[in-house]
C-alpha cells in the first residue's frame, strides 16, 4: 500500500498526500509519484489540505515531478496547502515553480484550460 491515495477526476490524477511527509517517507513517496506520470493522466494535482509537515526530501520530489510531468506535457499542480506546508514552499521559492491553487475547484479549473 502507497503513502498516498489516488482518485480520478475525469482523466486528471488527485493525489492526497499523507500529513507528515519526512525523509524516509518521501523516498517511498517517491516512486509513486514516477508511476502517476508514468500514467499520463490529463493533469496531476496534489491534494494538501491534511498535510502539516513536509521535508526538503518531499519539496524534491514534487520538484522532479513537476520536471517530468512538464516534458511530459501533464499539467502539475498542488492544491489546500496548510499554512506550515505553504510557508515551507513560498520560503524554498517553490511557489514559483508549480501551479499552487487554494482549492480542489481551482486547481481543476486551472488544468482543465490547458
Amino acid at each position: 500500500m502507497g503513502l498516498c491515495t489516488v482518485r480520478e477526476q475525469g482523466k486528471t490524477l488527485i493525489v492526497s498526500v499523507p500529513e507528515s511527509v519526512d525523509h524516509v517517507a518521501a523516498l517511498n513517496m517517491e516512486k509513486e509519484f514516477r508511476e502517476f506520470v508514468a500514467r499520463q493522466p490529463d493533469a496531476l494535482l496534489c491534494d494538501l489540505s491534511a498535510t502539516k509537515y513536509i521535508s526538503s526530501s518531499a519539496l524534491r520530489i514534487f520538484l522532479e515531478t513537476a520536471k517530468a510531468a512538464k516534458r511530459a506535457g501533464i499539467p502539475f499542480g498542488l492544491f489546500s496547502p496548510t499554512t506550515f506546508v505553504s510557508h515551507i514552499i513560498d520560503v524554498s521559492g517553490f511557489a514559483s515553480i508549480f501551479g499552487m491553487y487554494d482549492t480542489e475547484e481551482t486547481a481543476l479549473r486551472a488544468v482543465s484550460r490547458r
